[in-house]
């Protein structure tokens, strides 16, 4: 039996707490958003890209995230209208990303769907899963006149308020922008994607990309759309 305690390369690297927080301390800010310090195994060959994953990595994408991590390209996207990602144009089938463009800026998100256009292929699909912000106002406005309603979170917290569960979607985590489907099939038309269609859960046309958390099912808004 192994004993615990010990540092061991048979471990994953991640489960190392403290050596990862060093990392992303120290060093993530020398590389973040350098094209020099991006391995070419993460980049070459693959045709999909994930945006903001966490620790959702999938080994047949390129994922990137604003914190390092194994096999992740460590990429700031708020800051994209200056430092595009490091892959080719017209390279990608698919690009996925999941409660991610709610935590930059609006001009951000505008500038990383030019970006996401330029990268897919001519039939390319792109996916993006955000807070759904139309969602909650009409439960606030349902809850004004009457009805008994539950806004969904995260962590399944129950607020004295509606208004307040809205705060803590709309403000908290990071959160910097409500989003709902027609605010994103103005955005994505206006760079050039065509047959905007808001989608459900794990359901939408590249069977690659329906890769939706169950956590984040009931606040979900599914977009999808075509270069």
């Amino acid at each position: 039996m192994e004993a615990t305690g010990k540092f061991s390369w048979n471990r994953p690297i991640t489960s190392y707490t403290k050596f990862h927080q060093f990392f992303n301390k120290f060093i993530t800010p020398w590389i973040l958003n350098k094209k020099f310090f991006v391995p070419s195994k993460l980049v070459k060959g693959k045709e999909y890209l994930q945006v903001g994953c966490g620790y959702n990595i999938y080994d047949d994408f390129i994922n990137t995230d604003i914190e390092w991590k194994p096999n992740v390209i460590p990429w700031d996207i708020s800051t994209i209208y200056k430092d595009n990602y490091p892959i080719p144009d017209g390279a990608l089938q698919g690009i996925y990303t999941e409660h991610c463009l709610e935590h930059i800026p609006f001009q951000s998100t505008k500038d990383n769907l030019k970006e996401f256009y330029r990268l897919l292929k001519p039939g390319g699909t792109l996916r993006i899963a955000v807070p759904d912000g139309e969602l909650f106002i009409d439960l606030y406005n349902k809850h004004r006149q009457g009805e008994k309603v539950k806004i969904p979170c995260p962590d399944d917290r129950l607020e004295p308020t509606p208004m307040i569960s809205i705060n803590r979607i709309a403000r908290s985590h990071g959160h910097l922008f409500m989003y709902d489907f027609e605010t994103f099939k103005y955005l994505l038309e206006e760079v050039g994607f065509k047959d905007v269609k808001k989608e459900t859960f794990r359901n939408g046309r590249d069977p690659k990309l329906l890769v939706d958390s169950k956590l984040r099912e009931d606040e979900s808004l599914y977009v999808e759309a075509t270069k």
